[in-house]
C-alpha cells in the first residue's frame, strides 16, 4: 500500500514555508503590529520567531490528533473547520509575505 499525502499536508507545508519566509523578510523597524513589537521587546526577535513556528506546528499536531481521535460522525465537521482555519492562515500569510518582500526589496 502506497502512502498518499493529503491536500491538508501539502497546504500545511506551504503555510509553514510562508511562516518561515515571513520571519526571514520581516524588517523589525517597519513592524506595525504593536503586540509583535511588545513581544520582541520582552523575549527578543529570535525566540518569538521560534514561538511563531511552534504555533504553526502545534496547529498541524492538533489536526493530526483530531483526525486520529474524532468519531466518524464528528470528522467531517472537524475537517471543514481545520481547512477553513488553514485557508484563512494561508491568505493572511500570503499577504504578509508579499508585503514584507516588497518592503525588503525596496530597502535593499
Amino acid at each position: 500500500m502506497e502512502w498518499q499525502r493529503s491536500s491538508f499536508v501539502t497546504w500545511f507545508m506551504f503555510l509553514l514555508l510562508l511562516n518561515i519566509l515571513d520571519i526571514l523578510f520581516t524588517i523589525p523597524i517597519y513592524e506595525i503590529n504593536p503586540l509583535t513589537i511588545y513581544i520582541w521587546g520582552k523575549i527578543g526577535v529570535f525566540l518569538s520567531a521560534w514561538i511563531k513556528i511552534g504555533m504553526v506546528l502545534s496547529f498541524g499536531v492538533l489536526y493530526a490528533f483530531a483526525k486520529k481521535f474524532a468519531k466518524p460522525t464528528e470528522w467531517p465537521l472537524a475537517k471543514k473547520l481545520f481547512l477553513g482555519i488553514l485557508i484563512a492562515l494561508l491568505v493572511f500569510y500570503i499577504f504578509v509575505v508579499a508585503w514584507n518582500t516588497i518592503l525588503f526589496a525596496h530597502f535593499l
